[in-house]
């Protein structure tokens, strides 16, 4: 199982980003995981998302 963060920031938006490679990804090319992607944090961001940001 792979792990992810999700970060949510305050425009609604939200992005996944992997925390770490499962062992089966990690050695294999691309780093392809094919089993369950568990979500291990969740982090309330005090500001817009980058795409928003650059709209202001």
């Amino acid at each position: 199982m792979c792990d992810f963060e999700e970060f949510i920031f305050t425009c609604g938006h939200s992005v996944y980003r992997l925390k770490s490679h499962c062992h089966q990804a990690r050695n294999t090319e691309g780093h392809r995981c094919r089993r369950v992607k568990k979500l291990r944090n969740v982090w309330d961001q005090d500001y817009p998302c980058d795409d928003c940001r650059s709209r202001l």
